[in-house]
């Protein structure tokens, strides 16, 4: 299949949370194989896709990336994906040649003291059932521990935020504690998954691509600031929740939501209704 030149309109635009969206909640890894030809389909003719996650660029580019690459044929279709780490924080592009550049927030960081402070929370209350992300550039990461049980993790997790609510009072630090469904962040206050949209809006910018509309997929409360955000910069928006909708609560937005459920299977679901 032949791809558009970019250069153009598109009809459509995807971006997509990572964990529970495009892998297993619980195995971390992608186990509906069938999303990378969804995506590489969606490339092929020219929709650009975006993944806007939490994680950081080593790990989309070991669990994700590298499985697309190597079923992709044609690797100039990557040119037009982006994959966007640590809300915001560090990103993955290609060139039309198919090779990987890499892109960094250099002015985010976070302070030493408060990455060792979780880091020994996390060593000695709760290393049962999460570890500390080491791979963070520009953000701080608690995940739970492969195979843990994911409805007492979450317990587990309602705990974890008040102690760390207590270590960034103590520390006179301001800064975002953002559960998700696998981990705990602790992030800047002006990263997030709105600023994730913002770049993915910026790479468009970049490539003078220009979608008709834009379908973003989401599995928890803070996966909505992406598509919050495309719709402030007055973008034609769709929202696609695949998580746990009781979890969720009451969501009232101006754009349409459509609940899904079923995780990354609902994603490859409607992808494939969709196709």
């Amino acid at each position: 299949m032949v791809p558009n030149k970019l250069n153009k309109n598109s009809p459509v635009a995807y971006l997509f949370d990572v964990d529970g969206v495009l892998t297993d909640p619980v195995e971390r890894k992608v186990t509906e194989e069938s999303l990378y030809d969804e995506i590489i389909n969606r490339l092929a003719r020219g929709e650009p896709v975006g993944l806007n996650t939490g994680r950081s660029t080593a790990w989309m580019k070991e669990r994700f990336i590298t499985p697309l690459l190597e079923r992709a044929e044609d690797k100039s279709i990557l040119s037009n994906f982006v994959a966007i780490g640590e809300k915001g924080g560090a990103w993955i592009t290609f060139d039309d040649k198919g090779r990987m550049h890499h892109g960094r927030a250099s002015e985010i960081s976070m302070p030493e003291d408060l990455k060792e402070k979780v880091r020994e929370l996390i060593d000695n209350d709760y290393s049962d059932s999460m570890f500390f992300d080491d791979t963070k550039e520009t953000m701080i990461s608690t995940e739970m521990i492969d195979g843990y049980d994911l409805n007492d993790y979450h317990q587990r997790q309602k705990d974890l935020i008040k102690n760390l609510e207590k270590i960034l009072e103590e520390l006179g630090r301001n800064y975002k504690i953002d559960p998700t469904t696998i981990g705990t962040d602790i992030e800047n206050p002006h990263v997030g998954k709105f600023l994730g949209a913002e770049r993915f809006l910026k790479f468009l910018e970049d490539k003078n691509i220009k979608p008709d509309r834009f379908i973003a997929f989401g599995d928890s409360k803070s996966d909505f600031e992406m598509s919050d955000e495309l719709q402030r910069r007055g973008r034609k928006v769709e929202m696609i929740y695949v998580g746990d909708r009781e979890k969720l609560g009451e969501s009232i937005r101006e754009y349409p939501i459509e609940y899904v459920g079923g995780y990354s299977h609902g994603t490859l679901e409607y992808l494939k209704r969709t196709d």
